[in-house]
């Protein structure tokens, strides 16, 4: 994973300095190009049902589901954000999509036991006239679930 990890903030960090700072829509699909270029297997924007209880609710569209390839050995999630951190209604949020994607009935979706919390910062300063790009330009932290807990991964 780690190499797909590595990849993944490689490609962020050249979407960011190319259009970052625009809506989280054209950030998505210009990864998605870049998933595409580098031959990532993986699905834009599909559906999953959230569940409570065991009950079905609704659906929610995630960012994307990565398929293993290379050094990946699991489906997993990616969430994109667009903030100046990453913060805990992102974490709350990808650990509902993380307890519910077993309970569905996709051969895909049900796979999936990991995500990505993917940050572009939003906040860029301006000096004397010239924006001051932040030293790191994207946050990425990567979680698992089990036992109803979302477990934090070192990367």
């Amino acid at each position: 994973m780690k190499i797909f990890i590595d990849n993944l903030k490689k490609t962020a960090e050249k979407i960011y300095d190319q259009i970052g700072g625009t809506e989280e829509k054209h950030i998505q699909a210009a990864l998605s190009i870049e998933f595409d270029k580098l031959k990532v297997p993986h699905l834009r924007e599909p559906s999953i049902q959230i569940y409570y209880d065991s009950y079905p609710l609704g659906f929610l569209e995630l960012d994307f589901i990565i398929s293993p390839h290379g050094d990946l050995q699991e489906y997993l999630i990616i969430e994109m954000k667009q903030a100046s951190k990453i913060d805990d209604s992102n974490r709350h949020q990808l650990k509902s999509q993380l307890r519910s994607a077993p309970l569905n009935n996709h051969e895909i979706i049900n796979k999936v036991t990991k995500g990505i919390l993917l940050n572009f910062k939003k906040v860029e300063k301006y000096k004397e006239g010239t924006n001051v790009i932040p030293e790191k330009k994207i946050d990425l932290e990567v979680w698992s679930y089990k036992d109803n807990k979302l477990i934090f991964e070192k990367i």
